[in-house]
């Protein structure tokens, strides 16, 4: 885990989830931008990454120096809920990983209690970011153990953690401000 002295990405993907209502009432129909596949606490898992009109939870930012890329994958691939949800920050510099974050949401919110690579012991093999235009292919492997958080208060444990060992593949669109 890469310490950044800074407070952890996945508050990013927090912002990204607390949106979903809004995104998951106007009618266009979902597709697919992307995948998550493998084990999670040892059972066999799928998540699928979503994009509905111009809205997608595939994203990445080209900060000059630096790219920031977000991913966040669903249980079901016609509806986006936190429940069960994973979600995946990286920050890119000079093509290299300088930090990412992982997030679990336990419940339907994505405060904690979550599972989090904040505390945990997780690495990431990034296999491929290769941008084109306003699109950027997205691959990669997370293993390890997500860490544990019961509260905003409480730091991440590995004593309650969970095992995690993923590839994820997808079509990221470009975020410009």
């Amino acid at each position: 885990m890469f310490d950044t002295g800074r407070a952890p990405q996945w508050l990013g993907a927090v912002m990204l989830l607390a949106a979903m209502p809004l995104m998951a009432e106007t009618p266009e129909e979902f597709e697919l931008a992307g995948h998550i596949r493998g084990l999670l606490d040892g059972e066999e898992r799928e998540w699928y990454i979503l994009r509905q009109g111009a809205d997608s939870h595939a994203t990445f930012t080209d900060l000059g120096e630096s790219y920031t890329i977000d991913l966040t994958g669903f249980v079901e691939p016609d509806r986006v809920e936190s429940l069960d949800s994973l979600s995946l920050s990286i920050t890119l510099a000079d093509g290299e990983v300088t930090a990412f974050d992982v997030l679990h949401p336990i419940g339907t919110s994505p405060m904690p209690p979550v599972f989090t690579s904040d505390g945990g012991d997780v690495q990431l093999m990034l296999e491929a970011f290769n941008v084109e235009g306003t699109a950027a292919r997205v691959a990669g492997r997370l293993e390890g153990t997500l860490a544990l958080q019961k509260s905003l208060e409480d730091a991440p444990t590995l004593d309650e953690g969970i095992d995690i060992s993923v590839a994820f593949d997808a079509e990221a669109s470009r975020i410009e401000y």
